[in-house]
């Protein structure tokens, strides 16, 4: 960023508090929206002061509206993406349309800004309106990363975005390394910070009964659960087939699936279900979202994340946060805070065989799956509680306001 741009900024010092404007896409509470939400009272024990522009309606503006902070109406124009049909290459239309929606976004972007110190954009498809957004404001702008962006035309478009952008924080270093490589991008302006954890909400403690009654229908059997969305990236059809080729003492544990379908309207949430409820009969029971997460992973047996690759994995984290032990693929960001037979156990990703031998061991061996969920929750007590990335995202705030 110039200087010129950093010399139109107020005054944003360590001894005065700072206005960031966080942009927002989303309606739905997912990983992104879980990750500002968590940080949103520590940040401003930290000086920060934080508001939300985002549509006024949705989960997550009402669970936003819950912290008390202050919310700014921003409908950003929507993006219909730059593949076409077959997934090739954009038609001159296409790619012109995508144009008009991003300029129109980024001098909404720019209105919304003007009394702000700061952008946070944390929506992938809103990262070069508020890129573009910032540069017309002259505010500095900072992306959160949270997605594994395959190569090809969004790529570049998201390189595109950080090199415009004042900084950037990816969850992990597996989605670092979907913008690096590029020449303009310094490592200066790349963080890595990794998703955290409320360890106040996520500890480990007995089982709640009632819990236990709600995810089987035999709770003195041993349940796995995997929780978050249902869409076919998440493996939600490869743990059913886990589950069901075990054999023996391990074959008599229940599945428990926690969450909501995708977005596809709810047909592979469908299909999972028929297949689940055809191979497992009465040993899985779909629950939708829960809103106790910690007691409903305080009452399982075992987690799994069997996504191919998982940007970060905060439900692995918060498993282990709960003295849970957690099965995760050996791809994307899990690897990161999983060390395979010290903190859980990797299987390569989308292999049923491995999956299924890696559940038959914890749930024929409880000394390894307790000895595995005390080493995972104190790795992630040490080193992912919120306050620190609080301070972490604080900091990088206070440094590109500093224009550095």
């Amino acid at each position: 960023m110039s200087a010129g741009l950093v010399s139109s900024l107020p005054e944003s010092g360590a001894d005065r508090s700072l206005r960031v404007l966080v942009v927002s896409r989303s309606r739905v509470v997912w990983g992104a929206e879980r990750s500002i939400l968590g940080l949103a009272g520590l940040l401003e024990a930290r000086g920060i002061e934080l508001t939300l522009s985002s549509p006024s309606e949705g989960d997550f503006f009402d669970a936003w509206a819950s912290t008390g902070l202050p919310h700014l109406e921003l409908e950003l124009p929507p993006h219909q993406g730059l593949r076409n049909d077959a997934g090739g290459r954009p038609s001159p239309s296409a790619l012109a349309r995508e144009m008009r929606s991003t300029f129109g976004g980024a001098l909404r972007v720019a209105r919304a800004s003007k009394k702000m110190d700061v952008i946070h954009s944390n929506s992938l498809w809103g990262h070069l309106d508020c890129a573009l957004g910032g540069r017309l404001a002259h505010r500095p702008v900072v992306l959160e990363l949270h997605d594994l962006v395959r190569p090809g035309v969004g790529r570049r478009v998201l390189q595109t975005a950080v090199v415009a952008s004042s900084g950037v924080m990816a969850i992990s270093r597996a989605v670092a390394d979907t913008v690096g490589g590029h020449g303009r991008i310094t490592q200066a302006r790349l963080h890595v910070v990794p998703q955290a954890v409320d360890t106040e909400r996520f500890h480990p403690g007995p089982p709640d009964p009632d819990v236990r009654a709600c995810l089987s229908s035999e709770p003195h059997r041993p349940i796995v659960g995997i929780i978050g969305r249902i869409d076919p990236e998440k493996g939600v059809d490869l743990v059913v087939e886990a589950v069901a080729s075990l054999e023996g003492s391990a074959g008599t544990c229940h599945l428990a699936v926690i969450g909501g379908p995708g977005l596809d309207g709810g047909a592979y949430a469908r299909r999972v279900r028929a297949q689940a409820e055809d191979r497992l009969g009465d040993r899985v029971r779909f629950t939708g979202p829960m809103e106790n997460v910690p007691d409903a992973l305080r009452s399982l047996d075992v987690v799994i994340n069997a996504s191919a690759a998982e940007p970060f994995g905060l439900s692995v984290l918060e498993a282990q946060a709960s003295g849970v032990a957690v099965i995760g693929t050996a791809a994307g960001g899990i690897p990161e805070f999983v060390i395979d037979g010290e903190t859980g156990l990797l299987v390569p990703p989308r292999d049923v065989s491995s999956l299924s031998l890696a559940l038959k061991r914890l749930l024929e061996d409880e000394d390894l799956r307790n000895r595995l969920g005390r080493n995972g929750h104190s790795s992630a007590a040490a080193r992912y509680g919120l306050p620190a990335r609080a301070d972490a995202v604080a900091a990088i705030y206070r440094s590109v306001a500093r224009g550095r």
